[in-house]
């Protein structure tokens, strides 16, 4: 029973990061002139790196590199997409120490953690903070000027609300993991919530390819 749920469970996980990266192509030209036309990719990358690291897991019981890799470009493009959207040269000046912060820690990890075997939790933990300092330097931005008239159709404004409840949720629970990852049914219930996370911040992705309107 336990099998089965969680078969279903992660169908309905690729479903929701499917249907992210299909509507992200259906609608893209509202945003193909903008940095976030990587955006659509990244997200098709995201689906694709996930269903061939299930598989590569069921043949070598590891596939942690993956992973690693993805969210090293994931966490890059990121800041590049807050600091293109940022027009404060103060905030820009923060998002490059953000980037190079980033990479120390990535540099860091590699000489603490194997990458090819052991989760990069360093980099991963100070990337998904800086995440979120870019988010709330990126809110501080637009709610002084006349952007938040239009927020509701800012497609950045949706990507960002998804990132923030995702990155909020899920970075104490994967330092939990860590810890708990001895107790099976409290590291099956903390991988659970993460599946939760990951659907509602697609559902965010969805909404905001709906409703953006092309500027």
């Amino acid at each position: 029973m336990d099998e089965l749920f969680n078969s279903v469970f992660q169908y309905i996980l690729l479903s929701f990061e499917g249907i992210a990266a299909i509507t992200a192509i259906l609608f893209y030209d509202k945003y193909k002139h903008t940095v976030l036309k990587y955006f659509a990719w990244i997200l098709v990358y995201t689906i694709l790196n996930d269903i061939i690291a299930i598989y590569v897991y069921r043949l070598y019981g590891i596939n942690v590199v993956q992973y690693n890799v993805y969210n090293f470009i994931y966490f890059l493009y990121l800041y590049y997409v807050f600091w293109s959207f940022i027009r404060s040269k103060t905030y820009k000046r923060w998002i490059v120490y953000c980037i190079g912060i980033f990479l120390a820690a990535s540099f860091i990890n590699i000489l603490t953690a194997n990458f090819i075997s052991e989760n990069q939790m360093i980099a991963y933990i100070v990337g998904a903070c800086l995440v979120i300092f870019c988010i709330i330097l990126y809110y501080i931005e637009i709610l002084s000027d006349s952007r938040i008239l239009y927020i509701k159709e800012d497609l950045l404004f949706w990507i960002s609300i998804g990132l923030l409840l995702f990155y909020v949720g899920y970075i104490p629970i994967k330092i939990s993991r860590e810890f708990f990852s001895n107790y099976e049914d409290v590291f099956v219930t903390l991988y659970n919530v993460q599946r939760i996370l990951i659907i509602i911040m697609n559902s965010c992705f969805i909404i905001g390819f709906v409703w953006t309107k092309k500027r």
